[in-house]
């Protein structure tokens, strides 16, 4: 059963994640595009069992725009989004390490994500392949045969990868020592944890780091939110203000939670994906609300900000409240309604019991922060919540850590700006360097 959950894990895992490469990228110049090609590579279903011999197309994209004949070779575990060919071009940060290094540059896109399906179909039965085990026995198989394919045997190969990439990264490095001579994992989670309840106290601390102002702000107008919705006579109002379906129902308890939940997600991506905040007046930049009030006489609900970026507006009583000292009480409820959602979708099989059977399971197969092995890089950003779930001290020598202050999810492996921080182009310079010394 635990192993049967184990795609439910990864996408609990990576609720908040999203994707981190969600930027667009800059692309690839004209003179090396050419070099950028899109394969195809034949996987095994279940890489577990002697008697399922059914095997599916797994999409991978190459640049060896910059490779010199025996360098290294570059592979970036794709995690939870679709995979694309900008993944390789030359803006993003990992790709610039090839070009210093001469290496090689794949990118591997997950399974059942993108355009690399399995089934064909996202049934309960087809996504039981879905696990962080099987997708880890994807990436040995793909390095494995394409060495043998381009004769890159000899080769030392670097696994790379941000989020729950990151984590498939850092367990293929220990999983695998001697296919792998280093790995790098952004914002990494490494430990499963049924009741995330520290990702809010995160962003909380996030929040008022930057600005207390703005966290009493977001404080303010979600719990005015909350009220609206012990009210009946403010439903047809939350409905038209937020643009929702006609069919959601404010007397049910998962339509209610529904809501909150993806306010509280839009808030807490946002501060996650903090990528550069100079330009900002507030400071962070976050997702909320204007004009939030639910007294006809003071102020309206104007409605949700769709921007990609979003200022906090602050006039008085016409902001938004979030969790206040009650985060461990907001991601409790979220628990419980994600356990249900799975339980309304894929079957009474998923419940409490099996959730937490399931991350036991993963922890036990990992060994969580028991982190043994060598030649592993940790890098995490302070905004990040997620960074509570991964190495931010060095562990030793060869597993060292890389804390970036007032840095986002991933940031480090985002494409270089000229308005990066002075601690982000230190902290990429840091990983560059010892992987250099690595590769020697």
């Amino acid at each position: 059963m635990a192993r049967a959950l184990g795609w439910l894990l990864l996408l609990l895992f990576c609720s908040c994640a999203q994707s981190f490469l969600w930027r667009q990228t800059r692309g690839a110049s004209s003179s090396k595009e050419k070099l950028l090609t899109e394969g195809w590579f034949r996987q095994k279903l279940d890489h577990f069992s002697k008697n399922d011999s059914r095997l599916w197309q797994q999409r991978y994209f190459i640049n060896d725009a910059f490779y010199i004949p025996g360098g290294p070779v570059f592979l970036m575990t794709e995690g939870s989004r679709t995979a694309d060919i900008s993944g390789v071009s030359e803006t993003n940060t990992w790709v610039m390490y090839a070009e210093r290094l001469g290496a090689l540059c794949l990118l591997l896109e997950h399974r059942f994500y993108g355009h690399s399906q399995p089934t064909g179909d996202l049934s309960t039965a087809s996504l039981r392949y879905l696990s962080s085990r099987q997708a880890l026995a994807d990436v040995v198989n793909f390095r494995t045969e394409i060495a043998q394919k381009m004769g890159l045997t000899k080769n030392k190969w670097v696994v790379f990868g941000g989020s729950y990439g990151g984590s498939l990264a850092v367990w293929s490095r220990i999983k695998h020592p001697k296919l792998f001579a280093a790995a790098v994992g952004s914002s990494a989670p490494i430990i499963a944890k049924t009741n995330f309840y520290e990702y809010f106290e995160g962003v909380q601390r996030s929040l008022d780091t930057h600005n207390s102002e703005c966290l009493e702000a977001v404080k303010e107008a979600f719990n005015k939110v909350v009220k609206m919705l012990k009210r009946r006579k403010y439903y047809s109002k939350l409905k038209s203000d937020f643009m929702l379906r006609k069919k959601i129902k404010f007397s049910s308890v998962m339509d209610r939670t529904f809501l909150l939940e993806r306010l509280l997600m839009l808030i807490g991506t946002t501060v996650q994906y903090n990528i550069n905040s100079k330009n900002d007046e507030v400071g962070i930049v976050i997702s909320t609300f204007k004009d939030m009030d639910p007294d006809p006489q003071r102020g309206q609900v104007a409605g949700l900000q769709s921007h990609s970026q979003y200022k906090a507006k602050q006039r008085g009583e016409t902001v938004l409240d979030c969790f206040a000292d009650n985060g461990r009480i907001v991601f409790s409820w979220k628990n419980l309604y994600y356990v249900q959602e799975c339980s309304d979708f894929y079957g009474l099989e998923f419940s409490n019991y099996s959730l937490n059977m399931g991350v036991m399971s993963t922890n036990e197969y990992y060994d969580g922060f028991n982190v043994t092995g060598s030649k592993i890089i940790f890098s995490n950003g302070s905004f990040d919540p997620w960074h509570i779930l991964g190495i931010t001290k060095d562990i030793s020598k060869d597993l060292p850590a890389v804390f970036i202050k007032g840095e986002g999810h991933c940031t480090d492996l985002f494409e270089t700006m000229d308005t990066d921080s002075a601690e982000l182009i230190q902290a990429r310079e840091k990983i560059f360097n010892i992987l250099q010394k690595w590769l020697k």
